[in-house]
């Protein structure tokens, strides 16, 4: 399941949330790209590189105290460095020098409110893993793999997105999704078009009441860069999944 090499390093991670007292998963993309590869078979995921971890806990405030723990516990290796916090957010990058093609980000277990559509979130953080997940863009990006003591490598499906992977869809979690963020517009497109999936009905209505608002040009000015980093990652797929993105932007008229 993971690259022999970075296991390590996640058993590592393992202990020293276990020492701690908190559950640690791997999140988002890791795991969707795993089962997309085992059921469909066609290597349509190759970035196992990008490591999305999630904490119950305060995640800058682990990833501190459990850089201390790892150099007390191995001192004959090097540790690894805090890249950037992102304390609005609670979340942490951090790159270890013994696995250098790893990117791993640690965030906080929380909560979302948007007071503003397109605006950046309020963000609360809790210690309940279930009530994280529905913050989420879709169902295919909710899935967990543990890392805990009990039952390190297990996958957790709490939002049905296994189903989802199998049944070839892509899901949002709720009606205001597309309002919320935006430039989760894009992202469904692109997930739609790079693993040959289809957006499930609901979530293309809540899609198109998003793209037929009013104020849709103007959140594509005030997220600007996000959306112009999602349209690029459409266009960096092959021809035929770039052109079905772009014709799908178009009938909708999200670009």
């Amino acid at each position: 399941m993971f690259d022999l090499e970075i296991k390590n390093f996640l058993q590592d991670l393992s202990s020293g949330a276990n020492h701690l007292n908190h559950e640690i998963f791997i999140v988002g993309g890791y795991v969707r790209n795993l089962l997309v590869d085992e059921f469909y078979s066609k290597n349509k995921s190759k970035n196992y590189y990008d490591i999305d971890l999630v904490i119950n806990s305060n995640a800058i405030e682990f990833a501190r105290d459990f850089q201390r723990f790892y150099q007390d516990s191995h001192p004959q290796h090097l540790s690894y460095e805090i890249i950037d916090e992102f304390k609005q957010f609670g979340t942490v990058k951090i790159k270890h020098p013994e696995y250098p093609l790893f990117n791993i980000e640690i965030a906080s277990t929380r909560t979302e409110i948007y007071l503003e559509p397109a605006d950046f979130p309020k963000v609360t953080i809790i210690n309940d893993i279930k009530k994280d997940i529905p913050r989420r863009d879709f169902t295919i990006n909710g899935l967990l793999i543990s890392l805990n003591k009990n039952d390190f490598g297990e996958i957790l499906d709490y939002c049905q997105g296994i189903n989802d992977i199998q049944n070839g869809l892509v899901r949002v979690f709720h009606a205001e999704s597309f309002i919320d963020d935006p430039t989760r517009i894009y992202r469904a497109i692109r997930f739609a078009c790079e693993f040959d999936f289809e957006i499930e009905s609901q979530t293309l209505e809540y899609l198109k009441i998003a793209t037929d608002s009013p104020s849709f040009s103007f959140w594509l000015t005030k997220r600007k860069n996000r959306f112009e980093i999602e349209l690029k990652k459409i266009l960096d797929l092959n021809e035929k999944q770039s052109s079905r993105g772009l014709e799908l932007l178009k009938s909708l008229k999200a670009i």
